[in-house]
C-alpha cells in the first residue's frame, strides 16, 4: 500500500496575507482556503499514484477544517501520536506551514506559540516546526517530501532536506503582512509539488536526529518559564527562561515538544 500523510497548519495557507486573518471574519476565509490547499495536495498525491492519503488538522486545537469540504478520498487522522499511522506510509508532507521563531522576513514566524516561545532547540541547534515533523516521520523511516508556505519557510526546509518539493505561495512583508501569489496559481503549485514529492519519495532521505537528544524551550519572559515549570516539573530548568529534557528516541510527536 502506498500511503501519504499530510499535516496542515494555517499561517502558510495561500491568500492568507495578514495577521488579522488568524481570527475574526478573516479566520473563516483562511479556513476555507485551507481546505482548498489541502485538497490540492491530496489531488497531487493521488496523481502520483498514492493509494491512501491521511490528513491531520494541525493548527491549534484542530478545529479549522470543514470536513465536508475535504476530498472524500482522504482519511482523517485522529491520533497523530500513534506511531501506527506510519505503517505502509511512503511519504509525509505539510500544507500551510510557517518559518521558525526568529526568522527575518517570514510571515507569522513562530515555533509552537508566538505568545510564549522565544526559541526551540534540538541538541543545541535552533529549529522550527518543520524540523519537528521531519524528525517524527524520519524516526519511522518516512521522508518529508513536500510542503507549502512562504518563501522563508521553503528556504528553511530546503536547508535541512534539499530534495524536498516546496510550494511557495507568498512572500512576507515584515512579519504580519504578506504578498500572495494568485489563488489558482497557488493551488497549481501545491498540487504539482505534492505530485513531485510523492513521485520522488524514494530519492528523498528521511531526516533524523541524533539520540539521546536534548530538547529545549526558551520563553519570552521568566514568568512564562515559571508557569511551564509548574506544568512540566520533570523538565530541567537551566536558566531564567529555558527548560530542557532528554529523550532516548523519538516515539511520538510529543517527544519533540512540551510533554
Amino acid at each position: 500500500m502506498k500511503k501519504v500523510i499530510i499535516c496542515t497548519d494555517l499561517e502558510g495557507v495561500s491568500l492568507v496575507d495578514s495577521v488579522d486573518m488568524m481570527e475574526g471574519e478573516g479566520y473563516a476565509f483562511a479556513c476555507r482556503r485551507l481546505a482548498e490547499d489541502l485538497n490540492a495536495a491530496i489531488a497531487g498525491c493521488f496523481d502520483a499514484g498514492a493509494e491512501e492519503v491521511w490528513f491531520l488538522d494541525g493548527h491549534g486545537g484542530g478545529k479549522n477544517i470543514d470536513r465536508s469540504l475535504v476530498d472524500p478520498r482522504a482519511r482523517e487522522i485522529t491520533n497523530f501520536n500513534d506511531p501506527a499511522i506510519f505503517e505502509d506510509c511512503i511519504a509525509y508532507m505539510e500544507v500551510g506551514l510557517h518559518a521558525k521563531a526568529g526568522t527575518k522576513d517570514a510571515f507569522l514566524e513562530h515555533t509552537q506559540s508566538s505568545k510564549t516561545v522565544h526559541d526551540y532547540r534540538i541538541n543545541g541547534v535552533a529549529y522550527g516546526e518543520f524540523a519537528q515533523g521531519a524528525a517524527y516521520c524520519g524516526a519511522y523511516g518516512v521522508p518529508f517530501v513536500m510542503l507549502s508556505g512562504d518563501d522563508a519557510l521553503c528556504a528553511e526546509a530546503k536547508a535541512l532536506v534539499p530534495e524536498i518539493a516546496a510550494a511557495s505561495v507568498k512572500t512576507a512583508v515584515g512579519r504580519n503582512k504578506a504578498v500572495c501569489v494568485d489563488g489558482e496559481e497557488a493551488l497549481r503549485r501545491i498540487r504539482e509539488a505534492a505530485r513531485d514529492g510523492v513521485c520522488r519519495a524514494g530519492e528523498i532521505a528521511p531526516w533524523t536526529i541524533a539520540c539521546p537528544a536534548e530538547i529545549s524551550f526558551s520563553f519570552h519572559f521568566v514568568w512564562h518559564c515559571d508557569d511551564m515549570e509548574k506544568v512540566f516539573p520533570h523538565w530541567k530548568r537551566v536558566d531564567g527562561r529555558t527548560m530542557t529534557k532528554t529523550i532516548d528516541r523519538v516515539v511520538t510527536y510529543m517527544d519533540l515538544n512540551l510533554a
